[in-house]
């Protein structure tokens, strides 16, 4: 009978080893690090000092999990010669193969990894006490597994790449660590380093200026109807802009005299490669207390323009005052059909499609999504031409000159079988 009870013991060890292996490798460092931190948790804050040591925890659980399944085969085997004689070896090993992978293995690991972050509190104490024990022994493990590591790896090191990083923060998000706001900061900050001054300026065909020597009256008027705060003054043609004009600048000089030369108040501008990564964009403007740059393309002229509001929305979303029109790039008709301008940029149509439906991105060597569908097309466009691609329908609706206008998009059924 204390045989039995001592087997009964060594499983429920065995179960111990086993859930406490599956819990420390599944746990949510971030979500253990939160109960810790804001909710207090001292098992929260023990489970991640358990974690900080996980190769010497790890050992500690493999060493005691086979201790303890040793042990309980070799007694299995004396209880089963004792009752079955020569037989008993072979009923000992199937019995003991059974009962440890359901008892100590399957049922245990299974449990531990729905309550993973729950069973590391609980046990946390426990686990930190036996590596303490278990130290000498151990410690000769991780040696033997250091120099494994030496001459099998060669010292190189794993590095997580961005991908993997977006994932992780999806996964953060799905388990409620992070809001979506915060996770949509975190995942522009990723991206912010790669997004070139090209991909976010507003194009040449869509930028307002003012000529250098236009008259007053008609300054005001494109102020009034474009309703910007800032227009680049050009010579000429757009090719050659020489400053930038502030609104609040040339109101205050309307008010002083009406006859003047808006060269007295026009600043300077920056010039910009289209390729120049915005983040060395903005320490740029930030540098010289500038809000607007003129992006040159590899000819010398001018390709478009970009602005510090356009550089800030990059990392935080759209930002609008009390001029803008509040407004969506993308506007459906139904579940199936929506609308989209030719300028709408290709970056800022994959964010909106990111969440709703990832088959609706678009990839290719373009800016706009206009740039995307005259690929799709290979010449120019008439109004009501249509071109498909495997999961839309789209439609020219209207033309700008040789521009895209306005776009319209009917998204296909999934076929079956689609995740």
């Amino acid at each position: 009978m204390e045989t039995v009870i001592i087997l009964v013991i060594l499983v429920l060890l065995s179960a111990f080893f086993s859930a406490t292996e599956t819990a420390f490798t599944s746990a949510n460092r971030i979500r253990l690090k939160s109960m810790a931190e804001e909710e207090g948790s001292r098992g929260a804050g023990i489970a991640l000092k358990v974690m900080d040591k996980y190769d010497k925890c790890l050992t500690t659980i493999l060493v005691g999990n086979n201790i303890v399944n040793i042990a309980t085969s070799s007694l299995a085997t004396i209880l089963c010669v004792q009752l079955f004689g020569d037989r008993g070896p072979i009923i000992a090993t199937a019995a003991t193969t059974v009962i440890v992978l359901i008892f100590g293995e399957i049922t245990p690991k299974t449990i531990a990894k729905g309550n993973a972050e729950t069973f590391c509190i609980v046990i946390g104490r426990i686990i930190r006490l036996l590596m303490i024990i278990l130290t000498p022994v151990s410690a000769i493990f991780l040696l033997i597994q250091k120099g494994a590591s030496k001459l099998f790896n060669k010292g190189t090191e794993v590095s997580v790449t961005e991908q993997e990083l977006m994932h992780i923060i999806d996964e953060i998000e799905d388990q409620g660590v992070l809001e979506e706001q915060e996770s949509d900061l975190v995942r522009n900050a990723l991206e912010f380093d790669e997004t070139t001054a090209e991909q976010i300026m507003q194009p040449r065909v869509n930028v307002v200026g003012v000529d250098l020597y236009a008259d007053n009256s008609q300054i005001m008027d494109t102020f009034r109807t474009e309703a910007y705060t800032r227009l680049p003054v050009y010579e000429k043609s757009l090719d050659h802009i020489v400053g930038v004009l502030c609104y609040r600048d040339f109101m205050q000089k309307m008010l002083e005299e009406k006859d003047f030369s808006i060269t007295e108040i026009t600043s300077d501008i920056l010039y910009i490669p289209s390729l120049m990564r915005i983040s060395d964009v903005l320490k740029k403007m930030q540098k010289e207390k500038e809000h607007m740059a003129v992006v040159v393309d590899q000819y010398g002229g001018t390709a478009g323009i970009v602005t510090l509001e356009d550089i800030l929305e990059e990392l935080v979303g759209e930002i609008w005052d009390e001029n803008d029109e509040v407004s969506t790039p993308i506007k459906f008709l139904n579940k199936h059909i929506f609308r989209v301008s030719g300028d709408v940029q290709k970056i800022d149509f994959n964010r909106y499609f990111e969440d709703y439906d990832k088959r609706l991105e678009i990839d290719g060597d373009f800016n706009t999504v206009g740039g995307w569908v005259f690929e799709l097309f290979g010449r120019i466009p008439d109004v009501n031409d249509r071109v498909e691609t495997e999961n839309l329908k789209i439609t020219v609706e209207s033309m700008k000159k040789r521009r895209i206008g306005m776009l319209k998009f009917e998204i296909k059924p999934r076929e079956t079988g689609d995740d």
